[in-house]
């Protein structure tokens, strides 16, 4: 699927309500969406591994 070959889709999360928000650029990413329970758990852990590297970051620089 489009999702398995390196597709890159958007995620949004409010951290106010928690939510998260997928957003796919085509039909057929949405048909791979509502069928790929991996794909979406990637997209989340994408998500906070990139939130953890933006802290480790920004801590790196703060502690110098």
């Amino acid at each position: 699927s489009q999702l398995q070959q390196g597709r890159k889709m958007k995620l949004k999360f409010d951290s106010e309500s928690g939510v998260f928000t997928i957003k796919a650029e085509s039909e057929e990413e949405k048909t791979a969406l509502k069928t790929s329970a991996p794909a979406i758990c990637n997209l989340i852990i994408d998500f906070f591994n990139g939130e953890l590297m933006d802290l480790k970051a920004n801590y790196s620089k703060e502690n110098k």
